[in-house]
């Protein structure tokens, strides 16, 4: 029943109606209340429910909802307040600016299908700058396989692009060429001659978004690996690429932990003579009783077990994580504030920044 209606009523003879009325609302003053827990609450007419919800969120501190619906509550009623009080909120541009979002964080894991063929699909990516060494490297070069994890590593001088192709055409000389390379953003994979070099050898190349390291996970683990162990080794700052051959040499034979097989078990189908040149392992090593599986099943084992840890993955990741928001073109859409470091105190600085309109990519 309309509020006009409701004040006739009270004002009105007595009745079944009125009485039922008169249970739930007062008249008074020429004011209409609401009775809520036997107290009386101003019931707000439409044209002032604005700015009354703007007072109690805007003026004291952009609380939310719950809060600004508390204090509401203590003074005011009016039908379906709380929608009303969430629609305003959502709406309210200062705390989208300025808030973070809480609660479970949107986007699930996607799990890119790694196809069970060696070498079909390359990760590249730099690490560094690192202490210049006196040969003058001062970056590490990373390649690998996501499917056997196989790594090569070389030491280079600058994070330009001809070291990359001299890299990548020392490998593919062994192993052939790649359907797909997955790098960075860094300028050694922007630049003309890397992507003349992909289109010259039918190479699809795909760059991952600005600031999602993740997306090159293949890759970006294995650098943590390296770091740990050039921290770890005995070589001087001025020394440290002469520590690159026998690292890359331990990552291709250690067993992994995803496949249960190491790189090399995956790609020659015999065992490789030692290279550290431990002279324990080689006295002990009789390649003649040699007897390993052969090297499709090793493969097959390998392509089950990858596929089992990415579903656990996946499990677990989603866990923690709920579906992301749906957008459509036209959407007015905030981003992430994450302007560089000054120097200065960024805490009361705004988290998002102005709204974009979504546009439709052709």
């Amino acid at each position: 029943m309309k509020l006009a209606n409701i004040v006739k009523v009270l004002q009105g003879m007595s009745s079944e109606q009125a009485t039922q009325i008169r249970r739930e609302y007062v008249y008074k003053n020429n004011r209409l209340y609401r009775k809520v827990d036997d107290q009386l609450r101003f019931i707000v007419p439409t044209a002032m429910r604005w700015r009354v919800v703007r007072t109690y969120h805007d003026d004291m501190g952009h609380f939310a909802a719950e809060k600004t619906l508390d204090r509401l509550r203590n003074d005011f009623w009016f039908p379906k307040m709380r929608k009303y009080v969430k629609s305003y909120i959502l709406a309210c541009m200062e705390c989208v600016y300025n808030k973070t979002v809480t609660g479970k964080a949107e986007g699930q894991l996607y799990i890119d299908t790694v196809k069970p063929i060696p070498f079909m699909r390359l990760h590249l990516d730099h690490v560094g700058s690192l202490p210049k060494t006196s040969r003058g490297n001062q970056y590490i070069l990373g390649i690998t396989d996501p499917f056997t994890k196989f790594t090569v590593l070389k030491a280079v001088r600058s994070v330009n692009t001809q070291p990359v192709i001299r890299a990548l055409n020392e490998l593919t000389s062994y192993f052939g060429l790649p359907a797909i390379v997955v790098t960075d953003r860094g300028t050694a994979f922007t630049s003309h001659n890397f992507a003349e070099y992909c289109k010259l050898n039918g190479i699809q190349h795909i760059q991952t978004a600005v600031r999602t390291p993740r997306a090159n996970g293949s890759i970006e683990r294995i650098n943590q690996t390296v770091c740990k162990c050039l921290r770890a080794s005995c070589v001087s700052d001025s020394d440290w690429d002469t520590a690159i051959r026998d690292i890359q040499w331990t990552l291709n034979t250690n067993t992994n932990a995803t496949t249960k097989y190491s790189p090399n078990d995956l790609i020659f189908d015999f065992r490789l003579r030692d290279v550290v040149h431990n002279r324990l392992v080689q006295a002990i090593h009789d390649e003649t009783n040699d007897s390993q599986e052969s090297i499709d099943i090793r493969r097959e084992r390998a392509t089950k077990a990858i596929e089992a840890e990415q579903a656990k993955w996946k499990q677990r990741f989603n866990r923690q994580r709920k579906k992301p928001s749906q957008y459509q073109e036209g959407d007015l859409v905030v981003i992430t504030n994450v302007a560089p470091s000054t120097g200065f105190s960024r805490k009361l600085e705004p988290r998002y920044r102005v709204p974009y309109v979504l546009g439709c990519c052709k």
